[in-house]
């Protein structure tokens, strides 16, 4: 008997896949792995906190904290107290690192169109759809064991 593959561990697989991309293209730009999702963060988030790039990113404070330090002194990013609350640091790009994240973006939006053109655009919305009311179905129905 021939087993059926899983929905899940094909979609784990592509997500994967996509990752280790993602991953070789910034390193190829010279963007060590730790810099990636805090630059990209807050490119997308100016003025965000180290809390906000630890819950995005799935990883520690200590680790968003190492990585903000090296980055500041490597001018990746430059720290401004909030002026709301004078407790909280926001963090901004510097102009090194929105060019060095408009690249990364550019070259990732060729990939994804690459496979846009692979699957067609009828199909990426139909993907796009069902992968949406997975993740919904996931977060609201699933109960853990």
């Amino acid at each position: 008997m021939k087993h059926q593959k899983s929905l899940m561990r094909a979609v784990g697989k592509a997500r994967r896949a996509w990752q280790q991309h993602v991953r070789e293209v910034a390193q190829g730009m010279g963007i060590p792995d730790s810099y990636r999702e805090v630059i990209m963060y807050l490119y997308h988030n100016p003025g965000a906190g180290q809390k906000q790039i630890a819950a995005f990113a799935q990883i520690t404070a200590s680790a968003v904290n190492q990585a903000v330090k090296s980055m500041e002194a490597e001018g990746y990013l430059r720290k401004e107290t909030d002026p709301a609350d004078k407790r909280n640091t926001c963090l901004y790009l510097t102009e090194k690192s929105e060019a060095i994240a408009r690249e990364l973006k550019h070259r990732l939006e060729i990939s994804d169109g690459g496979i846009t053109a692979l699957v067609g655009p009828e199909k990426e919305a139909e993907m796009i759809a069902l992968l949406e009311t997975v993740a919904d179905y996931i977060r609201k129905e699933l109960t853990s064991c």
